[in-house]
Formats: C-alpha cells, structure tokens, sequence
C-alpha cells in the first residue's frame, strides 16, 4: 500500500477509538495512530518517514543510519542503565538489517517497537499515545497483510503470508478503500459532533 493509503487507514482507525475523548486528547491519539500506521515501513529507504530521516534514500545508507543509531543506543542504554535506550538499540538493529515488509512488519516489531512507545507514554503520563501507536501500526499490517506481497508476521520466519484476496497498490481498490476512509472518518465525525 502507498503511505497515504497507510496515513487515511490510521486515521479512520483512530477516529473510531476516540468517541469519548477531548479534542486536545483526540488530535494527540490520532497523530499518533498516524505514526503507528506510518512506522512498519521505514524498512524501507523510501518510505515517508525515511524521506526525512536519510540524506541517501537507498538500502546501504539506511543499513547504516539504523545500525549506527542502534550503536549509539546501546552505548548509551548500558552507561544510563536505561531500558529503554536498551530495547530501541534491538529495534533499530533489526530495522537496519531487515529488508521490506520483514521485521517492521512481523509481530516481533510490533513488540518491539509498541514497548518502546509504552515506555515513553508512561514516562510522560501518555497512555493514548501508546493505545493510537498499536492501533495504527497493525492498520498497517492488516493492510499489507491485504496485498499481493503480503508480510512476514512471524519474522525472523521468511514465510510471507498474505490475504486470499488481496488489493493491488496504487489500483482502484486501493482507491476504493481510501474514499471509504474518509466517508468513515466523515460519518465518525458527525456522529461525535465534531
């Protein structure tokens, strides 16, 4: 799926979950069911996320960029005694080692990566952030569970395991599940009032 497509799914899963919150809580919660939904791709050079991140948008200096974050995390994490410095040195060691829809895309990164946002959420008295991350990120992984490609759910197991029927990226399907995103988020915004 195309990073707008992962975008408008995180959203209209967000907007679902927050009938019952503040508008300030509810712009937090959806940004980040937007990051949860954006996240599983930085595997990839190109991705939306790594279109900032990376000053070279290819596989050998997204390799480096992780590994070398994940160096300096680790460093840090035993100096600090800190966890989760220690579990985002994991993360992002398998991100730069990880090709597409591998590890970012498999149930271990979602642990991975949820934990560390469960920390900080903690930390800062920010559960909804915790609760918007899961939800976006497995929007994610449902919609390219969806896709011919499919994903590594069990990784480090290569098996890719896809949908029986599954959404071409950039086809009119794909186009299809976008307007019912947004007719979603309308209908979901009307019936909270907002």
């Amino acid at each position: 799926m195309k990073g707008k497509t992962h975008v408008m799914l995180g959203i209209a899963a967000g907007v679902t979950a927050i009938s019952d919150y503040s508008l300030e809580k509810g712009i937090i919660f959806i940004s980040s069911t937007v990051l949860g939904a954006l996240l599983p791709d930085i595997d990839h050079p190109k991705s939306k996320l790594n279109q900032k991140l990376l000053f070279r948008k290819n596989k050998i200096f997204k390799f480096i960029f992780y590994i070398t974050l994940s160096f300096g995390c680790i460093y840090f994490g035993i100096s600090l005694n800190s966890r989760l410095l220690k579990i985002l040195s994991i993360t992002l060691a398998f991100t730069g080692l990880s090709h597409h829809r591998g590890f970012t895309h498999s149930l271990l990164g979602l642990l991975l990566f949820s934990m560390v946002v469960k920390i900080l959420a903690i930390r800062y008295n920010l559960i909804g952030v915790y609760k918007g991350f899961i939800i976006g990120y497995i929007s994610h992984l449902i919609a390219d569970f969806l896709t011919k490609g499919g994903i590594e759910l069990f990784y480090p197991c290569s098996i890719k395991i896809s949908s029986p029927f599954t959404i071409k990226s950039g086809s009119e399907e794909e186009l299809i599940l976008k307007g019912s995103c947004f007719y979603s988020i309308y209908v979901l915004l009307k019936i909270i009032g907002i």
